[in-house]
Order: structure tokens, then C-alpha cells, then sequence
């Protein structure tokens, strides 16, 4: 007997406008969902670096005009002329300065704009999967960017106003790689013009898209049939636009000094005790995030020192991510004369993670949510490969015209996916209520990332400054503040080396009028942070004629001369001390000093009334002392010294009538 021929079914063919109205109908769900997740933002607050950004900075509130500055200037410039950074981002302070002029101070409309450009980056995204995956099946664009909309890990970029940078750097670059698979099917110059414009935008939004000049041949390669030619010219031009990016960026930063971290509370992996263990530790990171994808539960807007442990290389965990992440790179250089999906996304991931990995260069900051924004890309676009390839027998054709028979023909892979969806979405939205103001936020947080010496200073400070002041309730104003102490106190045993803790330590310590406790914190923060502060060395100074140890007083407003011998406050704190040691005519001499810096201070010509009357030379200290009356009426105590001048002068008449002065004035 012959064999029987298997005869193939013949391929169902579908209308493209059939496929092409559903794509259509795709997209508006993605975008419909993209703003339905973070439509509550709306009614949020300005946030963290929102107020560096925008609120407190003084280019950006200058609206329009503002705006020749920004462009040549860095990203803090406005708002600290001390505080500067290699970083130009002026896309996005550009578009925070126009909000500003048409709507100062209204935080809704950045949030509005964030959400409107999320949106359309996540439609923008199915877009561009489409045309690298359409023609196989739909099922993995729309299942990619559902999961990638849905992803709790991207609720610091939307629900903050400053990361507008990462939404602008990520929607630039989604252009400009659909625009260069554009050009590479009908060879258009105009096109290939667009892409390096959107390129160059994505650059001016945020320097990590530089990693684009990579990806771009990369997607290339693995989704088009482009000659090496053609990759070639596109690669070429990206280069020419980064470029002329960078020697601008050069131009701008020409006055800046090189900035260096140093500091363990910027970036936790400075605590590590040599360049191994950094490495280490960073590559621990690494994997870190990789489980925060998978299992999104504890997000935090801070994750410093030392909420991450310090790894060693022979540390289990660590040894396991560099495995982790070799055997993901052997995999991907492996699969890539087979242009696997997975080999793509394991290398997109690790190409846009590697700027803020810490392996090449350390950056500010070890860890954060927003780092993830363009690399959760990669990770979504594998696990949708995945499940698709489990669940389905034949990703590469598709078989339905309508949502119903896209649900239904793949009703197990909807059905894991609805469950992943929905997981995430209660996550993004319980996440994002976390960022309506700062003292949500810190109140929060501090909870998740209990080890971090930041989140603790920084709930502290909320309590201390934003909500301690407009506490009108003593009992509660003591209970705000207790708090604000247990947090500063907190955030110093986990970062000895704190100055702001110290400082604002020891601000809640004085209206508490703990003054040991004050001193104590004062001393405390002159040990870790050596750089001459006259306005700590002054406290100082002040707190040891409180607790009567004037020698130590004089010592420190002696170190508060030495570096600004223009404080008249510092001679007349020292005349106060003279006095309280029974060496007038020492007073005498710092009192003068402190007038000759301002002839109108009342205090030293109290002091020197005070000093003259000591003397027993009465007619000087009459003098003086009417000279601080007149100066400041309303002071009592001048009116006290002035009565026993004129006890002492055996002239009692005058110095009942002064009593009595100060009794009408105080009400005794």
C-alpha cells in the first residue's frame, strides 16, 4: 500500500483591514488602561525632587523666560547654585517651565501630563510591537503591553512629576525605533532624518538613552531583513546625533567640577570595603531586581544605606546573581544567530539596565524603582513570550478577528494573564495612593525599607518641618515632635556619619530645651562633618553659656570670629559670657566690637550698661543703658538694669518710678 498523503488545511487568510481595526481596537484599550490606573495621581502633591524641579526652582518658575537658561545650564542649577551635577535633562525642565507659566503651581497639570504621556508611550509601545510581531500574531504585543501598563514597578515614574524625564526618554526612543523600521522598509531619508531627531530628544530627556544607539541595530537584526548597509547608515547617523549631544553636554558642564560619590548614603555600595565587593554587591542588585519584577510586593522610593546588604564575592547570594546573569548572557550570544524573542529581551533588559547598574560607572544612587522603567521592557517581553509559547500551539499565525475569538481561542493563557493583570493593577493602585504627598510617602515607606538611614531622616523631616509647625494642639505639637526625634535618632544608629540628622536632631532638641542633649548632638556632628560651620560653632556657643560653662562658650565663639569676623552677634554673645564671669571690662571690649559692626544693636549696649554699672561707673552705664531703651523700648530688662543704676546711686525716687514702669509693662 502507498503511504497517504497528509493533506495540509489550507491557511485561513485574513483581511489585513480586519487585522488592522483590531489593532486599532487594542490600542485604545492599552491607553484606556494606561489612564485608568493613574487617573487618581491627579489629585496628588508635589513630591520628593518635584519641589527641586519645579516648585523651588528658580529658572523653571520664571516660566517661558526661564527657558534659554535651562537649556544650557544642568539639572539643579536653578535650584542650588551649590548643589551641582553632571546631569542635562532639559527636555523635560523645558516643558516644567511652560506648565509653570500657564499654570503656576498647580500640580495637577504635571500629573495630568504625566498620566496623558504614559498613556500614549504604552500605546506607542503596542504600536511598535506590532509591526516587529503583528504579522506572526497579535497575541504578544497586546499581552507585552498589557503586562508592561499594568506593572506596579513603574508607579514612581507616573506618580512623580521630575521623572518625566524617564516617560520622555522612553516615548523618544519607542519613536525612534519605529521610525528607523520605517525607514528600512521603504528607504526613506525623511524617515531616517525623524528618527535621529527622536533620538536626539530622547537624549536631551535623559542621558540613559544613549543605550538606543545599541538596541536600534540590535532590533534591527533580529525583526527586519535590513543589509548590513542599511543597519550601517541608521547606526552612523544615531552616533552623529550622540555626538553632537555630547559636545554639548560638554559645552554645558565646561564650568562644573568633576563630582564623585563618595558617600555610602548616596549609593549603598560605597560602604563595601573594596572594589570587589562593590562589584558584587552591584551584580546582587541586579538580581534584586529581577525578583522585584517577578514578585513586585515591598517598592519603596529609597532603597539606600543600608537597606541592601553588602555582599562579598564568595557570598552565596552573591555568587548566585553572577551565575543568574551569566548563564543569561551565554544564552542570549548563544540564541542570537536564531534570532530568539527571548535572546532579544534578555539583552534588552541588560543593555538599559547597565547605565544605572553600577558596574561601569557609580552613579548617585544604588537602587530605585524608576531604573527599571525602560528595562521592565525586556522582562515583560519575555515572560509574554513564555506564556504565549506554553499555552499556545501556533504564536506565528493568526487565527481570530475580534477580541471575543482572541480571548476565547487562547482562553488559558487569558486566563493566567488576567490573573497576573489584575494582581499587578491592585499593586500599581495601592502603590500610587503612596505617593500623594511626602508625609504619606516617608510615613509609609519608612515601614518597607525600615533599615534605610534616608527613609528615616527624611519621615522625620516631614514630621519635623511640614507638620510639627502647623500643629496648633501642645499635647499633639509634643507627641510630632517625639516622633521626629525617634526617626533622626534612628536614621544616626544606622548612619553614624549624618550631618542633616544632627542637625535637625539637634533643632528638636531645643524647643524640647533639652540642652545637654543638644550640645551633646552638636559635638556630635562636628566629629563627622569637619567643614567649618559658623552657624553650629555659634549654637554651640550659646548652649554653653545656657548650661554655664562659659570658658567652652568663649572657645566657639572664638572659632565663629575666626572664620567670619563679621558677626557682631558673635561679640555680643561673648560680652554676655564676660559678664557672667565678672570681667567687665572684657565685655566692655567685646561690646564695643559688636557696635562697631552695628552701631543699632541694642543688646551690647545693654551689656555695656551692664558692664559700666559693675564698674560702679554710673553715669556711663545711665548712658548706655538709655541708649538700649531707646533703641528697644519694650525691653524689660534694661528697664530693671537701669533702676538698680539708680538704687546703687542712692537715688531711690528714680528707681521705684522705673519699677513701676515695668510693672505697667509686664502687668505684675
Amino acid at each position: 500500500m502507498k503511504p497517504v498523503k497528509k493533506v495540509k488545511k489550507e491557511e485561513v487568510k485574513i483581511d489585513p483591514k480586519v487585522i488592522s481595526r483590531l489593532k486599532n481596537y487594542l490600542g485604545i484599550i492599552i491607553a484606556v488602561f494606561a489612564i485608568a490606573l493613574y487617573v487618581q495621581s491627579l489629585k496628588f502633591n508635589y513630591t520628593l525632587d518635584d519641589n527641586t524641579v519645579i516648585k523651588a526652582n528658580k529658572v523653571t518658575t520664571k516660566g517661558i523666560k526661564g527657558i534659554p537658561t535651562l537649556l544650557k545650564t544642568d539639572y539643579w542649577y536653578g535650584y542650588d547654585i551649590e548643589v551641582r551635577g553632571p546631569i542635562y535633562r532639559p527636555l523635560s525642565m523645558v516643558m516644567f517651565a511652560i506648565e509653570w507659566q500657564f499654570f503656576p503651581d498647580k500640580p495637577l497639570v504635571g500629573h495630568l501630563m504625566n498620566v496623558i504621556l504614559y498613556a500614549l508611550s504604552c500605546w506607542l509601545l503596542f504600536i511598535l510591537l506590532f509591526e516587529l510581531f503583528g504579522r506572526r500574531n497579535l497575541l504578544l504585543p497586546f499581552i507585552c503591553a498589557l503586562l508592561y501598563v499594568a506593572h506596579p514597578i513603574h508607579t514612581e515614574v507616573v506618580a512623580s512629576i521630575k521623572s518625566r524625564d524617564e516617560i520622555l526618554c522612553f516615548l523618544f526612543g519607542i519613536l525612534s525605533i519605529y521610525t528607523i523600521i520605517k525607514y528600512i522598509e521603504k528607504s526613506s531619508i525623511v524617515l531616517l532624518i525623524v528618527s535621529t531627531i527622536c533620538f536626539f530628544l530622547a537624549l536631551l530627556s535623559k542621558e540613559n538613552s544613549i543605550t538606543f544607539l545599541a538596541i536600534m541595530p540590535l532590533v534591527l537584526y533580529f525583526f527586519t531583513n535590513a543589509n548590513i548597509k542599511k543597519i550601517a547608515i541608521a547606526t552612523s547617523a544615531f552616533i552623529g546625533m550622540a555626538v553632537l549631544f555630547f559636545m554639548i553636554r560638554t559645552y554645558v558642564f565646561s564650568t562644573l567640577h568633576p563630582l564623585s560619590y563618595d558617600s555610602p548614603l548616596n549609593n549603598s555600595i560605597l560602604a563595601a570595603p573594596d572594589w570587589i565587593g562593590q562589584k558584587a554587591t552591584a551584580i546582587f542588585i541586579l538580581f534584586r531586581y529581577v525578583l522585584m519584577m517577578i514578585y513586585p510586593a515591598s517598592l519603596s522610593y529609597d532603597y539606600s544605606f543600608a537597606y541592601i546588604p553588602i555582599q562579598k564575592i564568595s557570598d552565596p547570594l552573591a555568587m548566585f546573581s553572577i551565575l543568574f546573569y551569566l548563564g543569561l548572557l551565554i544564552y542570549a550570544i548563544l540564541s542570537i544567530r536564531k534570532k530568539s524573542i527571548l535572546a532579544f529581551a534578555i539583552l534588552f533588559f541588560m543593555l538599559t539596565i547597565s547605565p544605572v547598574s553600577n558596574l561601569f560607572i557609580t552613579i548617585g544612587s544604588s537602587m530605585a524603582d524608576r531604573f527599571l522603567f525602560i528595562p521592565s521592557l525586556g522582562f515583560c517581553l519575555a515572560i509574554s513570550f513564555l506564556l504565549i509559547k506554553l499555552s499556545t500551539k501556533d504564536m506565528n499565525k493568526p487565527k481570530f478577528t475580534n477580541l471575543e475569538q482572541m480571548v476565547s481561542m487562547n482562553a488559558v493563557l487569558f486566563g493566567i494573564i488576567f490573573i497576573v493583570i489584575a494582581s499587578f493593577s491592585f499593586k500599581t493602585l495601592a502603590r500610587s495612593k503612596d505617593w500623594k504627598d511626602n508625609i504619606t510617602l516617608f510615613r509609609h515607606d519608612v515601614k518597607v525599607i525600615d533599615k534605610s538611614a534616608r527613609a528615616h531622616y527624611n519621615y522625620g523631616t516631614a514630621l519635623f518641618v511640614d507638620i510639627f509647625p502647623k500643629e496648633d494642639n501642645i499635647n499633639q505639637k509634643a507627641i510630632i515632635l517625639d516622633s521626629a526625634v525617634r526617626e533622626y535618632v534612628q536614621a544616626l544608629n544606622i548612619f553614624p556619619a549624618y550631618p542633616d540628622a544632627y542637625r535637625n536632631l539637634a533643632r528638636c532638641y531645643d524647643l524640647r530645651t533639652e540642652w545637654n542633649n543638644e550640645i551633646t548632638t552638636y559635638e556630635m556632628l562636628l566629629k563627622y562633618d569637619r567643614k567649618p560651620d559658623t552657624t553650629v560653632f555659634m549654637n554651640l556657643g550659646i548652649l554653653y553659656t545656657k548650661v554655664k560653662e562659659f570658658d567652652k562658650s568663649l572657645s566657639y565663639l572664638d572659632s565663629v570670629i575666626k572664620y567670619n569676623p563679621k558677626i557682631a552677634k558673635a561679640y555680643k554673645n561673648k560680652a554676655f559670657n564676660y559678664l557672667n564671669k565678672k570681667m567687665p571690662n572684657e565685655a566692655i571690649v567685646e561690646s564695643m566690637k559688636a557696635l562697631e559692626l552695628d552701631p543699632n544693636y541694642e543688646k551690647p549696649l545693654s551689656y555695656l550698661g551692664c558692664a559700666y554699672m559693675n564698674l560702679q561707673q554710673y553715669p556711663k552705664a545711665i548712658e548706655y543703658l538709655n541708649k538700649a531703651i531707646e533703641i528697644e523700648p519694650s525691653d524689660v530688662e534694661n528697664l530693671k538694669f537701669l533702676a538698680t543704676v539708680y538704687s546703687n546711686m542712692g537715688d531711690n525716687k528714680k528707681a521705684l518710678e522705673l519699677m513701676d514702669k515695668v510693672k505697667s509693662m509686664t502687668g505684675q
